[in-house]
């Protein structure tokens, strides 16, 4: 009998129930006994006086004695609320407990009496005050920390939130791309080996592609052509390029083998000097010790205090027992020869690592001067060589390349290049126990091309890298285009298959056949198709970086925000200092997803796949003619 029941009071519902018929609550008996229920035991409770509520303690903020105050007398019902403290809680003892203590003693109170004084409650209440006052400051600070966090967060989120709805990403990307190399180069062009590491990083970002049947170089082939370009006769130029090539590269290994001999100079002076300084001590100590000398202990002692093993023969022993200086003497020279072979060995091994062949024989020398003079005419000799080997090897491959290149256009000239800088070598393959054909680099181009940059200005090599990156992504987005178009135009019939791209042509278009379009509108769908390839691949290349970033950037802020503490020891405010780091990060973090975008958005590209079905497909029945015998299952499994 009524329209709508859930508007009605808690009384209201119980006065309806009491009129209807107990047989009528069907299946909600139960819920409706439990609401009358709870009617009957809350007209207990008042007859009994209402709820009292018991606190054993006084809390630090007031708003929790007031919510346990508040459970009872709720809406006009009987109650009441008492609360007991005791002088040893902690908000008495830290806020004022003292002071009514000495009170209660110089009155001679009796302890079991209870104080209920205004006097008391006033120094409560204070107490609270100023313990909430405390904990405000304290998630007022962390609020403040919360704030440089938050602030970045929204600027990231902003950011990514842009690079799902904005349509065209390429002046963004291409923004950071200036802002990229710019700072690149201004670092290559003023470091002390030369711009070599900028080329090395060109050649990172940009590889070479195909596009168009041609060849797309990375901008320091494209400093090596216009070289070559100057020349008529391209063999003679090619070989004069490989040669200077070699030249320059052998020359910066040559500088980095003397730089690493005189680091490892000044490292071996620091370590004869402090193993110097631990004999003197050591010896010092047994000089004024009452104790017999026993050789083989003290020769294990030595031996760990120099780090070197130390084995010591007869007539050495009786010279540590007879004359202790003596053998101090030979010990500091005994060192001194094995840390000079020591490290020459190290040096050595690194020597040929880097050059990827031994050396030769072993570098035995009196002092630290003549074994890194043997080492540096040794690696000058197997350059050398090398330089002659391989100067004999591409001569010989030259002639072979040329009868299978022309090598009168700019890809017929980069291939030529490309494969004199590699060899192949036959090496015992340690897995397989096989015999196995091992591509190697002969030698780099790099080092030639940044020579070529030499003497140019900053804003110079700026604007030529961008004009060089600027032309290989038209060229990358051509190949896209031809690949995706080739793809497509098996099963479109209709501008509208090829998707987003066709929208170039506009809406009204869409439905037009494609075998209608003429040349020029069938290549600007190419370019089309490419544009949009490449800025859906820039737009997973944002979202990418900025999620895995983001997510390591927040473990290094949260480490930071653990650690700021310790800045006040030092008398400085962890609140600015952490401020000031976090925005560090945080810029960091910006140049690195910049990093990771531009060296990844020219490694996309499109691959060639060049073999038919119909020939794999009769080639794999001619194999089955040509071998009628029978074999197990399992075999038939591996085969196929």
């Amino acid at each position: 009998g009524h329209v709508e029941p859930s508007d009605l009071s808690l009384e209201e519902r119980r006065q309806a129930l009491l009129k209807v018929d107990p047989e009528q609550y069907g299946l909600y008996e139960g819920e409706v006994k439990l609401f009358l229920q709870y009617f009957e035991d809350m007209e207990r409770v008042r007859e009994l006086g209402g709820l009292h509520v018991i606190g054993s303690e006084r809390h630090e903020a007031r708003r929790i004695d007031n919510q346990l105050r508040g459970r009872a007398a709720r809406q006009g019902d009987p109650g009441s609320s008492r609360f007991y403290l005791s002088l040893q809680d902690d908000l008495m003892r830290l806020f004022g407990g003292d002071q009514v203590s000495g009170l209660m003693e110089r009155l001679k109170v009796d302890d079991a009496l209870p104080l209920e004084a205004r006097l008391v409650s006033g120094i409560i209440e204070s107490s609270q005050g100023r313990v909430e006052g405390a904990n405000f400051d304290v998630r007022k600070h962390l609020l403040e920390y919360d704030d440089v966090l938050n602030k970045q967060r929204e600027q990231i989120y902003s950011q990514r939130d842009r690079v799902f709805t904005k349509e065209d990403l390429t002046e963004d990307v291409a923004e950071m791309l200036e802002v990229e190399v710019g700072k690149r180069v201004e670092l290559g062009l003023t470091d002390e080996e030369g711009p070599w590491k900028l080329i090395a990083w060109l050649e990172g970002v940009q590889p070479p592609f195909e596009t168009e049947g041609r060849l797309f170089p990375t901008f320091g082939l494209a400093l090596i052509l216009e070289e070559l370009n100057k020349s008529d006769d391209a063999r003679r130029a090619i070989l004069d390029v490989v040669s200077r090539s070699i030249e320059v590269e052998q020359s910066h290994t040559q500088r980095a083998i003397e730089a690493l001999v005189d680091k490892t100079e000044e490292s071996l002076d620091a370590q004869i000097a402090e193993r110097t300084d631990a004999l003197d001590a050591f010896f010092e100590g047994l000089r004024d010790s009452d104790e017999p000398i026993r050789a083989q202990k003290v020769a294990e002692e030595l031996s760990g205090l120099i780090r070197l093993p130390l084995r010591l023969n007869g007539e050495q022993s009786r010279l540590l027992a007879d004359d202790p200086a003596e053998f101090k003497e030979w010990l500091e020279s005994y060192v001194e020869a094995q840390l000079i072979a020591l490290n020459a060995s190290r040096v050595v091994g690194a020597v040929e690592r880097r050059l990827n062949e031994p050396v030769g024989g072993k570098i035995e020398a009196a002092d630290w001067n003549d074994a890194a003079d043997k080492i540096l005419s040794a690696a000058k000799d197997l350059m050398q060589r090398q330089h002659e080997r391989i100067k004999t090897q591409v001569e010989r491959d030259i002639d072979t390349l040329f009868q299978r290149e022309k090598a009168d256009d700019d890809t017929s000239k980069m291939r030529v290049l490309m494969s004199l800088a590699q060899g192949a070598r036959t090496v015992f393959d340690q897995r397989t126990h096989r015999q196995v054909r091992q591509v190697f680099n002969r030698f780099s181009y790099v080092y030639y091309a940044a020579q070529l940059l030499e003497n140019r200005t900053a804003e110079d090599v700026t604007d030529a890298v961008l004009e060089h990156l600027e032309k290989a992504e038209t060229a990358l987005q051509t190949a896209w285009g031809q690949g995706e178009y080739a793809r497509l135009s098996q099963n479109a019939t209709h501008l509208a298959d090829f998707g987003p791209a066709a929208k170039v042509f506009g809406e009204e278009r869409q439905n037009e056949a494609v075998a209608a379009l003429s040349e020029s509108e069938r290549e600007t769908l190419i370019q089309a198709i490419g544009s949009y390839i490449l800025n859906e691949v820039k737009r997973q290349l944002l979202l990418g970086a900025i999620s895995e970033l983001w997510v390591e950037y927040l473990t290094k802020v949260e480490a930071l925000r653990v650690s700021i503490g310790l800045e006040a020891y030092a008398q400085r405010d962890p609140l600015v200092q952490y401020k000031g780091k976090a925005s560090e990060l945080f810029q960091q973090l910006v140049a690195d997803v910049r990093s990771a975008v531009i060296g990844r958005v020219f490694s996309y590209q499109p691959r060639r796949i060049e073999i038919a079905p119909t020939e794999v497909a009769e080639t794999h029945v001619e194999a089955q003619a040509q071998t009628p015998r029978v074999e197990s299952g399992k075999k038939k499994r591996k085969r196929h």
